[in-house]
C-alpha cells in the first residue's frame, strides 16, 4: 500500500506541475485517483469522492476558459479576437514547450494569446491601441484562468493526500 501511494504522490506532483505550465495536468491528477480508487477497491476513494474530483476538474476547466474570454471581453473584444486568443494561447504553449520546456509553456501561452488576439482585433477595427488593450485583457485572463486551475489543483490533490492510508 506504501508503494501504491507513493506512485500516486508522484502523478499528483506531476499534474499540479503540469498544470502550472497550461498542460492537462488536472485531468492526470483525476485518472491518478481514479485509478488509484479502483486499485484499493473504492474504499476510501468512492464513487461519491470520485464524482466530486471530477467536478472540481470540470470546474476548473471552465473557469480557465472563461477567464481568458472575459479578459478579452473586458476590453471590447470582438469574437475573432477572442477566438484567435484561445487559439494563441494554444498554439503559444506549444512553441513554448518545444523553445524552453517547462517553462517555456507558460510563456509561449501568453505571448500566443496576447499576439494572436492583437493581430485579429487589429484586423477587424484597424485601432492598435485598441487591440493593445485587448490583447493585455486576453494574456492577463489566460494568466489568471491558469493559475486558478492551479488552485484547484492543489485543492484535489490535498483532498486525495487526505484520504490516503498510509
Amino acid at each position: 500500500m506504501v508503494a501504491a501511494n507513493v506512485i500516486l504522490l508522484v502523478f499528483l506532483l506531476l499534474g499540479m506541475g503540469m498544470t502550472l505550465f497550461t498542460l492537462p495536468g488536472n485531468f492526470l491528477i483525476l485518472l491518478a485517483a481514479v485509478g488509484y480508487g479502483f486499485f484499493e477497491g473504492l474504499g476510501r476513494f468512492d464513487g461519491y469522492f470520485l464524482l466530486m474530483l471530477g467536478g472540481l476538474f470540470l470546474f476548473g476547466e471552465a473557469v480557465e476558459f472563461i477567464a481568458g474570454m472575459l479578459g478579452a471581453k473586458r476590453q471590447n473584444a470582438s469574437w475573432r479576437a477572442i477566438a484567435a486568443a484561445l487559439v494563441g494561447g494554444l498554439a503559444g504553449a506549444v512553441f513554448g514547450s518545444a523553445v524552453v520546456p517547462v517553462l517555456g509553456t507558460l510563456a509561449g501561452a501568453v505571448a500566443g494569446a496576447f499576439a494572436l488576439s492583437y493581430a485579429a482585433e487589429y484586423s477587424k477595427s484597424g485601432d492598435s491601441d485598441k487591440a493593445a488593450r485587448v490583447a493585455r485583457g486576453a494574456a492577463v485572463g489566460l494568466l489568471v484562468g491558469t493559475l486558478f486551475k492551479l488552485a484547484v489543483a492543489v485543492g484535489m490533490a490535498a483532498a486525495i493526500v487526505m484520504r490516503l492510508a498510509w
